[in-house]
């Protein structure tokens, strides 16, 4: 196992692409990159974003991800896609893209960590909105839900699968008016969450063939900008009230058995105040809960996504977009984030 370490020692401070690659210099480096649970230990987790240059010049969505020796947020070109400039993105999940092209009604599944794609065959009705299911931790799979047709208290959804390579017709009931959703939702472990006006978030299993659906009481009223997010093994809520950022977490494993308890509350501005650059200038949106390290956030401010430890007060990374992105600093408009840990999932997925 000596060995072994120094191997990984190495390898943890490859950029993730060359980690990628690197699995075909030996059986050795292949079996240690391959193994998720010892190497993912051992490594940052990637933060990545989809966002827009908002000029007249460029409109085009572009992808960043931070590097294991560096907290930049680097740009990539998604021009390995050929139909990059045909179809929109209209979802991320876990360092995928899905695009959606109107033109021949078609999806693709994009990473742009490793370059490949895949087209999806057509769905058989149109979408009105679709779902990016990813969660490299909890299958090398994903799924793509097309909602196809709103009813009253829930929806017709066409659901395709990359495991079985076609679409499934479903119907879900998610027991409240189909008017009360909200665009923020999170995927993780097979489960499908979506906050509700007012207080609720309703939790789709698409594990599950018959897409049972279960609603979870807020401990507050859904707020503009809030979250729902898994961290440590918990489901948690995150939002920003009365000029503080607060945090819950559910108790009982997330299976709303359990009641929500407040784990931290933290003014806005003494965030603002540790935050490099002009404080006159500085904005505070709440993006993500860390997966892992529970009472850490994700934070935008112009130019920048911050990590925050809420227990301690104190800031952590720092992922910047590049300068000559941010000369002025409204030119660029982010449109998601997500925070993962390695996984060779992310290259097995889409390898066909």
């Amino acid at each position: 196992m000596a060995n072994d370490d120094v191997s990984v020692e190495i390898l943890t401070r490859l950029p993730l692409k060359s980690l990628f690659r690197f699995k075909c210099v030996s059986k050795a480096w292949h079996g240690l990159i391959s193994n998720d649970d010892y190497l993912r230990r051992r490594l940052p987790l990637l933060t990545s974003a989809v966002f827009y240059h908002c000029s007249a010049a460029n409109r085009e969505p572009r992808f960043a991800c931070t590097s294991n020796d560096a907290g930049e947020l680097r740009e990539c070109g998604l021009e390995f896609f050929p139909l990059h400039g045909k179809s929109d993105i209209v979802d991320c999940c876990g360092g995928l893209l899905l695009a959606y092209s109107a033109s021949s009604a078609s999806f693709y599944v994009l990473s742009p960590i490793t370059k490949r794609w895949a087209g999806l065959p057509p769905a058989r009705r149109t979408t009105l909105l679709s779902v990016l299911a990813f969660d490299s931790y909890h299958s090398k799979g994903y799924k793509v839900v097309s909602f196809a047709g709103w009813l009253p208290q829930g929806s017709q959804i066409e659901v395709f699968s990359s495991s079985t390579g076609g679409w499934a017709e479903r119907r879900v009931h998610w027991g409240i008016d189909s008017d009360s959703l909200t665009a923020s939702l999170r995927y993780f472990a097979g489960i499908l969450y979506v906050l509700a006006y007012p207080h609720h978030i309703v939790a789709i299993d698409l594990d599950d063939d018959a897409l049972p659906c279960r609603l979870i009481d807020l401990p507050v009223g859904v707020k503009p900008g809030a979250c729902v997010d898994r961290s440590g093994g918990r489901l948690h809520y995150a939002c920003e009230e009365e000029g503080r950022i607060k945090v819950w977490a559910l108790e009982g494993g997330g299976g709303g058995g359990g009641g929500w308890a407040l784990r931290y509350s933290v003014d806005a501005d003494s965030i603002l105040r540790r935050v490099p650059g002009n404080l006159q200038q500085k904005q505070l949106h709440l993006l993500a809960v860390h997966p892992e390290r529970e009472g850490v956030v994700y934070l935008r401010t112009p130019g920048r996504i911050v990590a925050y430890d809420l227990g301690k007060e104190e800031l952590g990374e720092i992922c910047e977009f590049r300068k000559e992105e941010e000369k002025e600093e409204k030119k660029t408009y982010l449109v998601q984030i997500w925070v993962f840990p390695f996984s060779r999932y992310m290259s097995d997925c889409l390898a066909n």
